[in-house]
């Protein structure tokens, strides 16, 4: 089940305010803290260990953002990898029995188009204060549908058992795990909070001791240098968040091969309501 983060409410262009605002205001602490203390001994002492904990940040920085955009990667394979699923399945569907031929047929085009809910209508979901039991209920709706096409697979391999018909569950159940993995990667699995807080940590010591470091070398802030340097923190962070958050404002993962399949399937079924009206 889907389990809304707080983040996940946030624009994503608050949240990467939110940050700035942080970093600066951190870099800010740590420029105030200098000018208390002797700049030359602080400057000496300093240099060395804000050189090491940046290395250090731009190594955590570059795992975490390989593991987001690997997710991210997963996610459109499995796009892919459903629409072939469930092309496959509405292919094999001409093998089996009336009436489970057509029942099939139609409780798959259904499922295509459970899947495909706009991307306004997506957004609108995943913002709203109920947005944890309305994405349940697609996901129970997805879950519904497929109870239907394996009691009507069941039915159809009991009246006539042979092995066509057992390629059309084959590719049934692959639709089914299919569905699981997707749910899984896109809405349960993220970024442990242990690695965020190891991230806030180290970003958080690396600005202090780089503000330290600025105040203990001259008066002036220098926020012409400190400026883009927190705004390049900024994106990095901003950008991992995007891409681990389910309800995307930026980076969206393409449905195009299902948004295919879908338009290849209406022909079909304006031919099969032309009959029934016949």
């Amino acid at each position: 089940m889907y389990k809304m983060h707080f983040i996940d409410s946030l624009p994503i262009y608050l949240i990467a305010g939110l940050i700035l605002g942080s970093i600066l205001l951190v870099f800010e602490f740590g420029y105030r803290l200098a000018r208390i203390f002797l700049a030359d001994k602080l400057n000496k002492a300093i240099s060395p260990m804000t050189g090491g904990l940046g290395g250090l940040l731009a190594f955590i920085l570059a795992i975490t953002f390989s593991m987001a955009a690997g997710k991210n990667d997963a996610r459109k394979q499995l796009v892919l990898d459903e629409a072939n699923a469930v092309g496959t399945a509405v292919l094999r569907t001409d093998f089996l029995p009336e009436p489970y031929k057509k029942d099939s047929k139609l409780l798959l085009i259904s499922y295509i188009n459970e899947r495909l809910i706009s991307k306004e209508e997506k957004k609108r979901v995943l913002k709203s204060s109920q947005s944890e039991d309305r994405v349940n209920l697609l996901i129970a709706n997805s879950v519904i549908l497929h109870e239907k096409l394996w009691r009507n697979a069941v039915s159809a391999y009991n009246v006539e058992q042979n092995q066509i018909i057992k390629l059309y569950i084959e590719s049934l159940n692959q639709v089914i795990d299919i569905h699981t993995e997707r749910v899984n990667k896109s809405l349960q699995s993220r970024i442990p909070i242990s690695i965020w807080f190891s991230l806030i940590l180290l970003t958080f010591l690396t600005m202090v001791l780089t503000g330290v470091q600025v105040g203990s070398q001259s008066e002036a802030r220098m926020l012409i240098a400190a400026l883009p340097f927190a705004l390049a923190f900024t994106l990095v962070l901003t950008l991992i968040i995007e891409l681990d958050r389910p309800n995307r404002s930026i980076l969206s993962v393409s449905q195009q091969p299902l948004i295919d399949l879908q338009r290849s399937l209406s022909p079909q079924m304006s031919v099969s309501n032309q009959q029934d009206r016949q």
